[in-house]
């Protein structure tokens, strides 16, 4: 096992202790494969591959312009988890952030209860703190995940 197939079952182990539905999202992704171009197939080398497996299973030959579907490289897996956790960050923050300001500019409770008191118990978050603690996981994210990306404020 190289290091960077490694470094992926690691983050996976962490993603389904943690995360489990991402993770399961990302092991769907990683199992459908990508899709490429014919033309694509060819820059990356794996055509006259592809074009001898159809031959022999007479098929038609692959063009140019036909799609193929394979697998994703070691570092594309990491790629992609690290653009999905990225993403996740984000959009974290971002939501948050604006139910924040649509609160405070409408002048309205900057608490939100999840749940019916009837039925389960209420779950209460507080905007302020939920948007510094999503501004703070960003930035960590950040600096872990992109550090071409600066520290400065992401406010």
């Amino acid at each position: 096992m190289t290091v960077v197939d490694q470094q992926y079952a690691d983050v996976m182990e962490q993603l389904r202790d943690k995360l489990p539905s991402l993770a399961e999202q990302l092991d769907q992704e990683f199992r459908q494969g990508r899709a490429i171009s014919g033309e694509r197939l060819q820059q990356e080398g794996m055509f006259d591959e592809r074009a001898s497996r159809l031959a022999d299973t007479d098929l038609p030959a692959l063009r140019k312009t036909d799609i193929a579907v394979v697998p994703y490289s070691s570092e594309e897996r990491i790629e992609l988890i690290r653009e999905a956790l990225l993403t996740l960050a984000e959009t974290m923050y971002a939501s948050r952030s604006a139910l924040l300001k649509t609160a405070l500019e409408r002048q309205t409770d900057t608490g939100v209860e999840f749940g019916d008191p009837e039925l389960e118990p209420v779950v209460h978050i507080n905007l302020p703190r939920e948007t510094e603690r999503a501004s703070a996981a960003l930035q960590v994210t950040r600096e872990l995940l992109a550090p071409r990306m600066g520290t400065g404020d992401i406010r």
